[in-house]
This record gives C-alpha cells, structure tokens and sequence, in this order.
C-alpha cells in the first residue's frame, strides 16, 4: 500500500486479505481500494497482470526458456483446470479468516518480487525460483493461469472496463497465431471458426490488454476498442 498526492493506492486482493485476516472493515483500505478499482476498472482489470505485475515480467522470461525447450521436445505444456484460480481464492480467503494471518501475503510471488525491489533480496526469492522452475519444466505460465488470486480479483474489473480487445470474423484466417501468444488463450477461443456469437466480438474479461495478438493478427482482424467511443470516432 501506498499514497500519492494524497490518494491511499492499494491492491484489492491485499486489502481483502488484511480485512479478513483482522476481522475488521478499515476506512483507508476501502478507499484504497476503490480508487485502485476505479482505476483498473477503467484501464481493463488484468491489464495490471501485463503491465505491471513484477511475477509477470519474469514469468515471460521462463516462457520463453519454456518455448525454446519444448521447440526441441525436451518440455511439453501440462493443461490445468482454469477453476483452480476460484479454488485458490477461495482458500487464501478462508486462511485469512481463520489464522487471522494474510496467508496469501506470504507466498504471493507478486508481493515478494516487489518487496525485494524495495527491501532487497530475501529467502522467500527461492519460492518464485521454484515456481518458474515449474512453469519452465511442467506448464507453461501456471502460475498467472491457474492458481493466482490477484489475476480473478482484477478479471471481475475487467467486466466493467471500456477498453478491451474487439475481435472482428471479417478477414480472419482463423490461423491461430493469436492463440499462441496469448497468456490466456481461453479468452482466444472465439477466434476459432464457427466460435463467433457476432460479427464483432469484445474478448472477454480475462483478458490482460497485453496487445500480444493485436500485434501477431496478419490481418487487423483483432485490435484495441474503447466501448462507446470508437463508434463516435
């Protein structure tokens, strides 16, 4: 948690921990987290995963170790059930309340990358080590995909955002190159032929905003949108 001129800033899955962990509805964590809500409302809910998120950064340095080992065979991507993030939550939120402790605060890799960006470096660096190890040698971005609470909390956000990514039918090769790149590539799975409710398809609220299909699509078939604006444009 923070303050900048005068606003309290707070992540809505660390406040959540620390009101539930205390039993106790704090005035400046609710407005923290309204205006960290407001503002990724606004911005797309997980567009923090991609462009702020400090596992996140890291994390695509081990896809990409991950990518280059399974090119030669020597790694395959393990699917996992997408409903272990809900799980996931739902147990961190449970600890909370029952130890009285931010359980998830301890093991958040997000929360240990920026504590050690700010404090230095710490043991805890070896449970991010260990995760990036998994995600390299066993499923590709297991962490952001299946398990991390932060990620579902600002996916809800992401329901509200004007911006988000349109995916047009007109043009499409449905080649699948998008897929491919993205971090979530459920979010992807109208681009596949026949999948398409409409004509014109905003991308769900997982997705990160990351951009990474926008710029892969040979033909412009999927780019940025601001709901109700780009009509007026």
């Amino acid at each position: 948690a923070s303050r900048f001129v005068g606003f309290h800033l707070i992540d809505l899955n660390s406040a959540l921990q620390v009101m539930l962990a205390h039993k106790h509805i704090i005035t400046n964590l609710v407005i923290g987290t309204l205006t960290v809500a407001t503002i990724w409302m606004l911005l797309g809910g997980r567009t923090f995963c991609s462009w702020v998120c400090p596992y996140h950064l890291v994390a695509e340095w081990a896809e990409r170790l991950h990518l280059w080992l399974a090119e030669r065979r020597l790694v395959t991507d393990q699917g996992m059930n997408r409903g272990l993030r809900s799980v996931f939550w739902l147990i961190f939120a449970v600890a909370a309340l029952a130890t009285g402790y931010t359980v998830y605060e301890a093991i958040s890799p997000t929360g240990i990358l920026s504590r050690a960006l700010i404090y230095g470096p710490s043991l805890a660096l070896l449970w991010v080590l260990a995760l990036l190890v998994f995600e390299v040698v066993y499923a590709r971005r297991a962490w952001c995909r299946y398990a991390c609470p932060i990620g579902l909390t600002y996916g809800v956000m992401g329901i509200f955002s004007p911006v988000r990514v349109k995916y047009r039918t007109e043009g499409c090769f449905h080649e699948g190159d998008c897929k491919k790149v993205c971090l979530v590539p459920h979010v992807l799975d109208t681009v596949i032929k026949g999948r398409a409710a409409d004509t014109e398809v905003a991308l769900g609220p997982d997705c990160t905003r990351c951009g990474l299909c926008v710029d892969t699509c040979p033909t412009g078939s999927l780019t940025f949108d601001i709901k109700g604006l780009s009509k007026l444009l």
